[in-house]
C-alpha cells in the first residue's frame, strides 16, 4: 500500500523565508504555540502570512501551523478571531 502526500498552500505568492527579526510577534521563536495563538488575533492578514512562512520554513511545528492556517482562513473569509463574520 503507498499513500501520497497532498500539500495544500493557503498563501498567494509563497516567497522567501522572512527572518526572524521581520517577524511580527517579538521573541516569536521563544515563545510556545498558546502564547503564538494569543498573539494571532492581533495580526493582519499578511502578518500571519509572514509568521506562517517564517515557521513553514524553520520551526515547523505542525500545532502552531495549523492556528496559524485557521487564522488564515479566518481572515480571509472576512471573519473575526472569534470565527464571527464581519458585519
Amino acid at each position: 500500500m503507498t499513500f501520497e502526500v497532498i500539500s495544500v498552500e493557503l498563501s498567494d505568492g509563497e516567497g522567501p523565508s522572512p527572518a526572524t527579526r521581520e517577524l511580527p510577534i517579538v521573541d516569536y521563536n521563544h515563545l510556545p504555540k498558546l502564547a503564538i495563538e494569543g498573539f494571532s488575533h492581533d495580526l493582519a492578514k499578511e502578518e500571519v502570512e509572514t509568521v506562517l512562512r517564517y515557521e513553514r520554513a524553520h520551526r515547523s511545528r505542525t500545532p502552531v501551523i495549523r492556528v496559524l492556517t485557521a487564522r488564515l482562513r479566518r481572515l480571509r473569509d472576512g471573519r473575526h478571531p472569534d470565527g464571527a463574520p464581519v458585519s
